[in-house]
């Protein structure tokens, strides 16, 4: 277990936990199939076990972390397979989710959408991140936006729960290689304000290839596996 120093206030013990696990995921402080042991945690957070169990079964939940009978909890490691699962749902999520929306969609949400979009483009410089963490906090509200459109409460459940963003931070570190997201941004969002059915659904499925593509070259470049 990766000994690393956190202070955590006795409010909302079990979200506080979650969210420092999720920042030790994205940061790489876990290892890939490293035991997360419940006694350690909480003594390493000053917390009882409860609010640790209770973080580990989100992130269960989210694919982040598995359990294993009368082994534990262990970092999930991410695989090629994996992110391509991954990419492959949150396709099919946004897909629907766009058409239940385009065409349908409110002056104001998509000036929300426009808003966000802008807030993505300026951690891209051209081909290049200038930011990649700001980036894909920025890239997560955007999409989230996206699908939460849709008003459908169990479709955004299991859009966040995919955790996508998380994944992709793991993955992508320190890279600055953009490879044309911010452009596909632009082309979402042009199509929901034109009303086009067809062209957002093309720019959703060149954006989750960029993705994929991303993650996968970057995966390759760490020997298969984080």
């Amino acid at each position: 277990m990766t000994s690393t120093a956190a202070t955590i206030e006795r409010v909302d013990l079990s979200d506080q936990v979650y969210a420092t696990l999720k920042e030790w995921l994205a940061a790489r402080k876990l290892r890939p199939d490293e035991k997360l042991s419940l006694y350690e945690l909480a003594a390493t957070f000053g917390v009882s076990r409860s609010p640790v169990q209770h973080a580990l079964t989100r992130l269960v939940s989210e694919g982040l972390v598995s359990v294993e009978p009368r082994r534990g909890h262990f970092v999930t490691p991410l695989t090629p397979a994996l992110v391509e699962n991954a990419h492959d749902v949150r396709l099919a999520l946004e897909l629907h989710a766009a058409e239940r929306t385009v065409g349908n969609v409110d002056s104001e949400s998509l000036a929300a959408m426009r808003g966000l979009m802008d807030e993505t483009l300026l951690h891209v410089d051209g081909e290049r991140f200038s930011d990649i963490r700001g980036f894909i906090a920025a890239n997560q509200r955007f999409h989230e936006l996206q699908v939460d459109l849709a008003g459908n409460a169990l479709l955004s459940e299991l859009y966040r729960r995919l955790a996508v963003n998380l994944l992709m931070e793991r993955i992508l570190g320190d890279s600055d290689n953009a490879d044309g997201v911010g452009e596909e941004h632009v082309l979402i969002v042009e199509g929901f304000e034109a009303g086009d059915l067809a062209d957002v659904q093309a720019a959703i499925r060149a954006h989750a290839e960029t993705g994929r593509r991303l993650a996968v070259a970057a995966l390759d470049a760490a020997g298969g596996v984080l």
